[in-house]
């Protein structure tokens, strides 16, 4: 992606990750702690988004994959979920000194963002194929009960 990703998130990757991770279990009604299996999901697949973006794209796409699974199943919109990249870009605009760098940061958080919405729309449409087949199947157990 770029230098001025690996310069924000490089040295300062731990810091990024706990705030990014924060900002993420926000998004739930109930407290959600960082030892839970959804915090300990959550929290690897944003490390694989922050050391893969620039170096390994398929490890940045898989981490924006897993998190956006992780989100697409629960029970808010979408700009509530992608919301969590909005976030990403605050955090390191935080650390910023010039206009070109914020320039292309945002470009590379578009970019992320662009991808997350694509596979959170992948998922979605998933969990939605899946209720219309369970509601076939018990649609078909019933006639074939009513049947006998």
């Amino acid at each position: 992606m770029s230098t001025i990703w690996s310069a924000m998130t490089g040295e300062r990757q731990q810091e990024v990750l706990d705030r990014w991770l924060e900002a993420g279990l926000g998004l739930f009604r109930e407290k959600m702690s960082p030892g839970t299996p959804v915090a300990e999901a959550l929290g690897d697949a944003m490390t694989m988004v922050l050391t893969g973006c620039g170096r390994d794209d398929a490890r940045c796409g898989e981490g924006i994959s897993r998190i956006t699974r992780i989100l697409a199943v629960q029970p808010f919109p979408p700009s509530r979920s992608l919301g969590l990249f909005r976030e990403l870009h605050e955090i390191l605009l935080e650390k910023v000194s010039g206009a070109a760098e914020a320039d292309e940061l945002r470009r590379c958080i578009e970019e992320i963002t662009f991808q997350a919405f694509d596979r959170f729309m992948e998922h979605r449409e998933t969990i939605y194929q899946l209720k219309v087949e369970e509601t076939r199947s018990n649609l078909a157990m019933l006639l074939r009960r009513q049947r006998t």
